[in-house]
Protein backbone atom coordinates (compact mmCIF):
# COMPACT_ATOMS: atom_id res chain seq x y z
CA UNK A 1 0.00 0.00 0.00
CA UNK A 2 1.25 3.49 -0.88
CA UNK A 3 1.88 5.61 1.74
CA UNK A 4 -0.13 9.07 2.10
CA UNK A 5 3.23 11.29 1.40
CA UNK A 6 3.84 9.02 -1.64
CA UNK A 7 1.37 9.98 -3.51
CA UNK A 8 0.87 13.13 -5.86
CA UNK A 9 -2.51 13.87 -6.00
CA UNK A 10 -4.84 16.54 -7.22
CA UNK A 11 -4.03 19.12 -4.25
CA UNK A 12 -0.79 18.60 -4.13
CA UNK A 13 0.87 21.52 -5.62
CA UNK A 14 3.13 21.56 -8.66
CA UNK A 15 5.94 23.58 -10.27
CA UNK A 16 5.97 22.85 -14.04
CA UNK A 17 8.43 24.11 -16.55
CA UNK A 18 8.08 24.44 -19.80
CA UNK A 19 10.87 25.54 -22.95
CA UNK A 20 9.51 28.05 -25.29
CA UNK A 21 11.51 28.74 -28.48
CA UNK A 22 11.40 32.53 -28.09
CA UNK A 23 8.86 34.71 -26.35
CA UNK A 24 6.17 36.52 -26.03
CA UNK A 25 4.05 35.09 -28.71
CA UNK A 26 3.50 38.76 -30.24
CA UNK A 27 7.60 38.26 -31.52
CA UNK A 28 7.27 34.62 -31.81
CA UNK A 29 4.16 33.62 -33.69
CA UNK A 30 4.51 29.61 -33.99
CA UNK A 31 2.98 27.20 -32.42
CA UNK A 32 4.60 26.01 -29.78
CA UNK A 33 4.84 29.25 -28.10
CA UNK A 34 1.29 29.69 -28.87
CA UNK A 35 0.62 26.48 -27.11
CA UNK A 36 2.63 27.25 -24.28
CA UNK A 37 0.66 30.28 -23.85
CA UNK A 38 -2.60 28.58 -24.05
CA UNK A 39 -1.75 26.28 -21.44
CA UNK A 40 -0.55 28.66 -19.14
CA UNK A 41 -3.68 30.63 -19.41
CA UNK A 42 -5.59 27.50 -18.23
CA UNK A 43 -3.62 26.10 -15.34
CA UNK A 44 -5.25 26.46 -12.15
CA UNK A 45 -3.93 27.90 -8.60
CA UNK A 46 -2.27 24.12 -7.42
CA UNK A 47 0.03 24.95 -10.64
CA UNK A 48 3.22 27.70 -10.80
CA UNK A 49 4.45 27.64 -14.24
CA UNK A 50 8.18 28.77 -15.20
CA UNK A 51 8.38 29.35 -19.05
CA UNK A 52 12.08 29.19 -20.14
CA UNK A 53 12.41 30.79 -23.14
CA UNK A 54 15.24 31.44 -25.74
CA UNK A 55 15.54 34.25 -26.58
CA UNK A 56 13.18 36.30 -24.19
CA UNK A 57 12.19 40.06 -25.87
CA UNK A 58 11.40 41.89 -23.09
CA UNK A 59 12.27 41.56 -19.16
CA UNK A 60 12.83 38.39 -17.27
CA UNK A 61 10.22 37.89 -14.31
CA UNK A 62 12.08 36.13 -11.37
CA UNK A 63 10.82 32.03 -11.11
CA UNK A 64 8.17 33.12 -14.07
CA UNK A 65 9.86 33.73 -17.38
CA UNK A 66 13.71 32.93 -17.64
CA UNK A 67 15.58 33.79 -20.65
CA UNK A 68 18.08 30.69 -21.37
CA UNK A 69 20.05 33.13 -23.76
CA UNK A 70 21.82 34.11 -20.58
CA UNK A 71 22.74 30.92 -19.30
CA UNK A 72 25.97 31.04 -22.61
CA UNK A 73 28.36 28.27 -22.61
CA UNK A 74 31.63 29.12 -21.50
CA UNK A 75 34.13 26.90 -23.63
CA UNK A 76 38.05 26.80 -22.82
CA UNK A 77 40.41 27.50 -26.15
CA UNK A 78 40.92 23.98 -26.57
CA UNK A 79 37.44 23.77 -26.87
CA UNK A 80 36.80 26.74 -29.38
CA UNK A 81 39.68 25.88 -31.30
CA UNK A 82 38.34 22.14 -31.70
CA UNK A 83 34.75 23.60 -32.67
CA UNK A 84 36.69 26.29 -35.18
CA UNK A 85 38.38 23.13 -36.57
CA UNK A 86 34.94 21.07 -37.18
CA UNK A 87 32.81 23.93 -38.48
CA UNK A 88 35.50 24.12 -41.03
CA UNK A 89 35.55 20.48 -42.13
CA UNK A 90 32.62 19.47 -44.19
CA UNK A 91 32.74 15.92 -43.60
CA UNK A 92 30.06 14.04 -41.94
CA UNK A 93 31.39 13.45 -39.37
CA UNK A 94 32.32 16.51 -38.10
CA UNK A 95 29.32 17.77 -38.61
CA UNK A 96 27.28 15.37 -36.38
CA UNK A 97 30.25 16.35 -33.60
CA UNK A 98 28.84 19.78 -33.90
CA UNK A 99 25.34 18.66 -34.05
CA UNK A 100 25.82 16.61 -30.91
CA UNK A 101 27.61 19.02 -28.95
CA UNK A 102 25.43 21.42 -29.39
CA UNK A 103 22.12 19.64 -28.81
CA UNK A 104 24.37 18.80 -25.82
CA UNK A 105 24.92 22.96 -24.48
CA UNK A 106 21.02 24.09 -25.63
CA UNK A 107 20.64 21.09 -22.83
CA UNK A 108 23.08 22.47 -20.19
CA UNK A 109 21.81 25.85 -20.75
CA UNK A 110 18.24 24.48 -19.53
CA UNK A 111 19.71 22.78 -16.90
CA UNK A 112 21.60 25.58 -15.54
CA UNK A 113 18.53 27.78 -15.29
CA UNK A 114 16.82 24.94 -13.41
CA UNK A 115 19.59 25.22 -11.18
CA UNK A 116 19.48 29.05 -10.24
CA UNK A 117 15.65 28.63 -9.71
CA UNK A 118 14.55 29.50 -6.08
CA UNK A 119 11.55 27.24 -6.85
CA UNK A 120 12.57 23.73 -7.17
CA UNK A 121 10.46 22.09 -10.47
CA UNK A 122 8.61 19.07 -9.98
CA UNK A 123 8.24 18.62 -13.65
CA UNK A 124 9.46 19.97 -17.04
CA UNK A 125 7.87 19.63 -20.46
CA UNK A 126 10.27 20.03 -23.31
CA UNK A 127 9.80 19.61 -27.75
CA UNK A 128 11.17 17.08 -29.14
CA UNK A 129 12.97 18.83 -31.40
CA UNK A 130 17.07 17.64 -31.89
CA UNK A 131 16.37 15.62 -29.40
CA UNK A 132 17.59 18.28 -26.10
CA UNK A 133 15.99 16.47 -24.18
CA UNK A 134 18.11 13.07 -24.19
CA UNK A 135 21.15 15.39 -22.84
CA UNK A 136 19.11 17.20 -20.43
CA UNK A 137 17.90 14.10 -18.85
CA UNK A 138 21.38 12.77 -18.46
CA UNK A 139 22.15 16.29 -16.54
CA UNK A 140 19.23 17.07 -14.44
CA UNK A 141 16.91 14.38 -11.91
CA UNK A 142 13.82 16.56 -12.91
CA UNK A 143 11.26 14.50 -14.26
CA UNK A 144 11.08 15.39 -18.27
CA UNK A 145 7.81 15.11 -20.50
CA UNK A 146 8.38 15.29 -24.12
CA UNK A 147 5.46 16.78 -26.17
CA UNK A 148 5.44 15.45 -29.65
CA UNK A 149 5.22 19.32 -31.37
CA UNK A 150 6.42 18.13 -34.57
CA UNK A 151 9.17 15.28 -34.85
CA UNK A 152 11.38 15.01 -37.63
CA UNK A 153 10.79 11.85 -38.60
CA UNK A 154 7.21 12.54 -39.59
CA UNK A 155 7.87 16.90 -40.89
CA UNK A 156 11.27 15.89 -42.37
CA UNK A 157 10.10 13.65 -45.60
CA UNK A 158 6.72 16.29 -46.11
CA UNK A 159 9.70 19.00 -46.58
CA UNK A 160 11.65 16.60 -48.87
CA UNK A 161 14.62 17.39 -45.99
CA UNK A 162 14.81 13.14 -45.78
CA UNK A 163 17.56 13.57 -48.05
CA UNK A 164 19.66 16.13 -46.28
CA UNK A 165 23.02 14.92 -44.35
CA UNK A 166 21.41 15.77 -40.73
CA UNK A 167 17.75 14.10 -41.38
CA UNK A 168 19.18 10.66 -39.67
CA UNK A 169 20.87 12.10 -37.00
CA UNK A 170 18.51 14.09 -36.10
CA UNK A 171 15.74 11.40 -35.84
CA UNK A 172 18.20 9.57 -34.20
CA UNK A 173 18.42 12.31 -31.54
CA UNK A 174 14.64 12.66 -30.92
CA UNK A 175 14.11 9.15 -30.76
CA UNK A 176 16.04 8.44 -27.97
CA UNK A 177 15.09 11.81 -26.39
CA UNK A 178 11.73 10.56 -26.98
CA UNK A 179 12.50 6.90 -25.55
CA UNK A 180 14.12 7.90 -22.99
CA UNK A 181 11.59 10.46 -21.57
CA UNK A 182 9.73 10.04 -17.99
CA UNK A 183 6.76 10.71 -19.90
CA UNK A 184 5.10 11.63 -23.67
CA UNK A 185 2.33 13.67 -24.64
CA UNK A 186 1.14 14.27 -28.29
CA UNK A 187 -1.48 16.66 -29.00
CA UNK A 188 -3.10 13.94 -31.85
CA UNK A 189 -3.60 10.25 -31.77
CA UNK A 190 -2.35 10.37 -35.74
CA UNK A 191 1.27 11.56 -34.51
CA UNK A 192 2.04 8.97 -31.38
CA UNK A 193 1.23 6.12 -33.92
CA UNK A 194 2.93 7.35 -36.51
CA UNK A 195 5.82 7.79 -34.04
CA UNK A 196 5.46 4.55 -32.06
CA UNK A 197 5.46 2.46 -35.94
CA UNK A 198 8.62 4.78 -37.10
CA UNK A 199 11.21 4.13 -34.10
CA UNK A 200 9.11 0.65 -32.84
CA UNK A 201 8.73 2.14 -29.53
CA UNK A 202 5.57 1.23 -27.28
CA UNK A 203 5.45 4.27 -25.51
CA UNK A 204 2.76 2.65 -23.20
CA UNK A 205 2.53 5.66 -20.98
CA UNK A 206 2.39 7.82 -23.57
CA UNK A 207 -1.07 10.08 -23.58
CA UNK A 208 -2.60 12.10 -26.04
CA UNK A 209 -3.91 15.66 -25.33
CA UNK A 210 -4.72 18.56 -27.84
CA UNK A 211 -3.48 21.69 -27.96
CA UNK A 212 -5.31 24.50 -26.34
CA UNK A 213 -7.23 27.11 -27.56
CA UNK A 214 -8.85 30.34 -25.73
CA UNK A 215 -12.74 30.94 -25.79
CA UNK A 216 -13.53 33.50 -28.18
CA UNK A 217 -16.10 35.97 -26.75
CA UNK A 218 -19.14 36.21 -28.31
CA UNK A 219 -19.14 39.80 -30.15
CA UNK A 220 -15.87 38.24 -32.15
CA UNK A 221 -17.47 35.45 -33.08
CA UNK A 222 -18.95 34.89 -36.74
CA UNK A 223 -21.80 35.36 -37.78
CA UNK A 224 -23.32 35.10 -41.00
CA UNK A 225 -23.85 37.89 -42.85
CA UNK A 226 -25.66 37.88 -46.38
CA UNK A 227 -24.36 41.39 -47.52
CA UNK A 228 -21.06 41.41 -46.32
CA UNK A 229 -18.42 40.71 -49.47
CA UNK A 230 -17.51 36.84 -49.76
CA UNK A 231 -14.43 36.24 -48.75
CA UNK A 232 -12.19 33.17 -48.20
CA UNK A 233 -9.73 32.93 -45.58
CA UNK A 234 -6.28 31.20 -45.37
CA UNK A 235 -3.69 31.64 -42.49
CA UNK A 236 -0.12 29.92 -42.64
CA UNK A 237 3.07 29.80 -44.75
CA UNK A 238 3.02 29.63 -48.77
CA UNK A 239 5.25 26.44 -49.03
CA UNK A 240 4.33 23.24 -49.89
CA UNK A 241 3.43 21.54 -46.50
CA UNK A 242 0.62 24.37 -45.53
CA UNK A 243 -0.42 23.41 -49.11
CA UNK A 244 -0.30 26.78 -50.14
CA UNK A 245 -0.17 25.77 -54.22
CA UNK A 246 -3.35 23.45 -53.24
CA UNK A 247 -5.12 26.71 -52.24
CA UNK A 248 -4.45 28.88 -55.26
CA UNK A 249 -5.46 25.53 -57.60
CA UNK A 250 -8.88 25.47 -55.48
CA UNK A 251 -9.17 29.62 -55.26
CA UNK A 252 -9.20 29.31 -58.99
CA UNK A 253 -11.51 26.96 -59.25
CA UNK A 254 -13.99 28.32 -56.83
CA UNK A 255 -13.17 31.45 -58.37
CA UNK A 256 -14.69 30.51 -62.29
CA UNK A 257 -17.64 29.54 -60.47
CA UNK A 258 -17.99 32.12 -58.41
CA UNK A 259 -17.33 35.67 -59.67
CA UNK A 260 -17.23 38.08 -56.51
CA UNK A 261 -15.22 35.58 -54.24
CA UNK A 262 -12.00 36.91 -52.99
CA UNK A 263 -9.15 34.88 -51.31
CA UNK A 264 -7.11 36.60 -48.31
CA UNK A 265 -3.66 35.12 -47.31
CA UNK A 266 -2.19 35.56 -44.43
CA UNK A 267 1.55 33.96 -43.75
CA UNK A 268 4.78 34.50 -44.43
CA UNK A 269 5.97 33.69 -48.02
CA UNK A 270 8.37 30.54 -47.93
CA UNK A 271 7.80 29.64 -51.53
CA UNK A 272 7.24 26.24 -53.10
CA UNK A 273 9.73 24.01 -55.32
CA UNK A 274 8.26 23.73 -59.40
CA UNK A 275 10.44 21.72 -61.12
CA UNK A 276 13.96 22.39 -59.15
CA UNK A 277 12.93 26.01 -58.80
CA UNK A 278 11.85 27.81 -55.80
CA UNK A 279 8.86 29.96 -56.77
CA UNK A 280 6.95 32.96 -54.44
CA UNK A 281 3.79 33.62 -53.49
CA UNK A 282 3.13 36.12 -56.71
CA UNK A 283 5.61 34.16 -59.09
CA UNK A 284 3.52 31.08 -58.53
CA UNK A 285 0.09 33.25 -58.96
CA UNK A 286 1.85 34.74 -62.71
CA UNK A 287 2.58 31.05 -63.79
CA UNK A 288 -0.23 29.15 -62.71
CA UNK A 289 -3.13 31.25 -62.27
CA UNK A 290 -3.31 32.82 -66.05
CA UNK A 291 -6.84 35.18 -65.71
CA UNK A 292 -6.16 38.72 -64.85
CA UNK A 293 -9.87 38.77 -62.80
CA UNK A 294 -8.86 36.16 -60.66
CA UNK A 295 -5.14 37.51 -59.91
CA UNK A 296 -6.95 40.99 -58.81
CA UNK A 297 -8.98 38.58 -56.22
CA UNK A 298 -6.19 37.68 -54.38
CA UNK A 299 -5.08 39.41 -51.42
CA UNK A 300 -1.31 38.52 -50.12
CA UNK A 301 -1.36 40.25 -46.40
CA UNK A 302 2.05 38.75 -45.15
CA UNK A 303 2.57 38.23 -41.49
CA UNK A 304 -0.66 39.81 -39.32
CA UNK A 305 -1.01 40.18 -35.65
CA UNK A 306 -3.65 37.99 -33.99
CA UNK A 307 -6.08 40.82 -33.50
CA UNK A 308 -6.22 41.33 -36.88
CA UNK A 309 -6.46 37.80 -37.60
CA UNK A 310 -9.05 37.46 -35.20
CA UNK A 311 -11.17 40.24 -37.12
CA UNK A 312 -10.37 38.36 -40.41
CA UNK A 313 -11.97 35.19 -39.24
CA UNK A 314 -14.77 37.13 -37.84
CA UNK A 315 -15.50 38.77 -41.08
CA UNK A 316 -15.08 36.01 -43.78
CA UNK A 317 -17.35 33.85 -45.13
CA UNK A 318 -15.45 30.42 -45.02
CA UNK A 319 -11.65 29.79 -44.07
CA UNK A 320 -9.92 27.07 -45.82
CA UNK A 321 -7.06 24.96 -44.30
CA UNK A 322 -5.57 22.67 -46.65
CA UNK A 323 -2.56 21.50 -45.49
CA UNK A 324 -0.78 18.27 -46.43
CA UNK A 325 0.41 17.06 -42.85
CA UNK A 326 -0.68 18.95 -39.42
CA UNK A 327 0.08 17.39 -36.11
CA UNK A 328 -2.70 19.41 -34.68
CA UNK A 329 -3.16 22.70 -36.48
CA UNK A 330 -4.04 25.78 -33.98
CA UNK A 331 -4.91 27.66 -36.61
CA UNK A 332 -8.00 25.52 -37.77
CA UNK A 333 -8.84 25.36 -34.10
CA UNK A 334 -8.52 29.01 -33.73
CA UNK A 335 -11.04 29.57 -37.01
CA UNK A 336 -13.22 26.71 -35.23
CA UNK A 337 -13.75 28.51 -32.16
CA UNK A 338 -14.51 31.60 -34.02
CA UNK A 339 -17.43 30.02 -35.48
CA UNK A 340 -16.05 30.79 -38.93
CA UNK A 341 -17.11 27.45 -41.31
CA UNK A 342 -13.98 25.97 -42.48
CA UNK A 343 -12.61 23.44 -44.49
CA UNK A 344 -10.04 21.20 -43.78
CA UNK A 345 -7.72 18.57 -45.56
CA UNK A 346 -8.86 15.07 -44.13
CA UNK A 347 -5.01 14.33 -43.20
CA UNK A 348 -3.35 13.87 -39.65
CA UNK A 349 -4.66 15.65 -36.13
CA UNK A 350 -6.93 17.56 -38.48
CA UNK A 351 -9.06 14.36 -39.17
CA UNK A 352 -9.32 14.05 -34.95
CA UNK A 353 -10.47 18.03 -34.93
CA UNK A 354 -13.11 17.99 -37.47
CA UNK A 355 -16.08 15.42 -37.82
CA UNK A 356 -17.12 16.06 -41.21
CA UNK A 357 -20.33 17.63 -41.90
CA UNK A 358 -20.72 18.54 -37.94
CA UNK A 359 -18.15 21.23 -36.91
CA UNK A 360 -16.71 21.64 -40.59
CA UNK A 361 -16.05 19.92 -43.94
CA UNK A 362 -13.47 17.52 -44.54
CA UNK A 363 -11.59 17.36 -47.63
CA UNK A 364 -9.62 14.62 -49.83
CA UNK A 365 -5.96 15.14 -49.01
CA UNK A 366 -4.39 16.69 -52.07
CA UNK A 367 -6.84 17.63 -53.90
CA UNK A 368 -7.63 21.05 -54.64
CA UNK A 369 -10.52 20.10 -56.64
CA UNK A 370 -12.53 18.59 -53.56
CA UNK A 371 -11.57 21.39 -51.41
CA UNK A 372 -12.89 24.15 -54.15
CA UNK A 373 -15.89 21.72 -53.96
CA UNK A 374 -16.12 21.65 -49.78
CA UNK A 375 -15.62 25.63 -50.05
CA UNK A 376 -18.55 26.15 -52.58
CA UNK A 377 -20.73 23.67 -50.53
CA UNK A 378 -20.00 26.04 -47.89
CA UNK A 379 -20.64 29.56 -49.57
CA UNK A 380 -23.92 28.65 -51.51
CA UNK A 381 -25.38 26.86 -48.37
CA UNK A 382 -25.95 30.06 -45.74
CA UNK A 383 -28.37 27.33 -43.34
CA UNK A 384 -25.36 25.03 -43.00
CA UNK A 385 -22.72 27.50 -42.62
CA UNK A 386 -24.82 28.57 -39.69
CA UNK A 387 -25.13 25.15 -38.35
CA UNK A 388 -21.29 24.32 -38.62
CA UNK A 389 -20.80 27.23 -36.69
CA UNK A 390 -22.72 26.82 -34.03
CA UNK A 391 -21.32 23.43 -33.58
CA UNK A 392 -17.59 24.43 -34.06
CA UNK A 393 -17.73 26.85 -31.00
CA UNK A 394 -19.46 24.12 -28.58
CA UNK A 395 -17.05 21.76 -29.36
CA UNK A 396 -14.18 23.95 -29.35
CA UNK A 397 -15.41 24.75 -25.58
CA UNK A 398 -15.80 20.92 -24.59
CA UNK A 399 -12.70 19.57 -25.96
CA UNK A 400 -9.80 22.52 -26.55
CA UNK A 401 -10.65 25.27 -23.69
CA UNK A 402 -7.75 26.19 -21.94
CA UNK A 403 -8.85 25.06 -18.26
CA UNK A 404 -10.11 21.79 -19.65
CA UNK A 405 -6.75 20.90 -21.38
CA UNK A 406 -4.66 22.02 -18.78
CA UNK A 407 -6.85 19.86 -16.32
CA UNK A 408 -5.80 17.16 -18.96
CA UNK A 409 -2.00 17.62 -18.62
CA UNK A 410 -1.64 18.47 -15.29
CA UNK A 411 -3.44 15.15 -14.14
CA UNK A 412 -1.22 13.78 -16.38
CA UNK A 413 1.77 14.89 -15.16
CA UNK A 414 0.54 13.75 -11.58
CA UNK A 415 0.21 10.49 -12.96
CA UNK A 416 4.26 10.32 -14.29
CA UNK A 417 5.20 11.54 -10.55
CA UNK A 418 3.40 8.87 -8.99
CA UNK A 419 4.57 6.21 -11.49
CA UNK A 420 8.67 7.34 -10.72
CA UNK A 421 7.79 7.03 -6.94
CA UNK A 422 9.25 4.54 -4.98
CA UNK A 423 6.31 1.89 -3.96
Amino acid sequence: MKKLNQIVDEKTFLTVGYTSPGWPLRDFPNGIVTYVQNIHIGLDSNVKPIIFAAPLIGTEVKDQLIDLTKFGTNRNILQKLLFSILYRIKLPFAKSVLYRRTAAENARKIYLAIQALETPLDILEIEESFGTANSLIKMSKVPIVTRLHGPWAVIGPILNMHEEWDFKLRVLCEGQAIKNSHGVTAPSLDVLEKIREYYGFALPHAQVIPNPVPEVDIDKQWHYDANAKPLILFVGRFDAVKGGDLLLEAFRYIALKHHDVELLFVGPDRGINVEGKTLMFNDYIERFIPESGIKKRIQFLGHCDSTVIAELRQKSLVTIVCSRYEVFSISLVEALATGCPTVATAVGGMKEIITNEYNGLLAEPESAVSIAEKALELITNPAKMQVLSKNAIEDCKKRFAPEVVAAQTVDYYRTVLNRLKPH
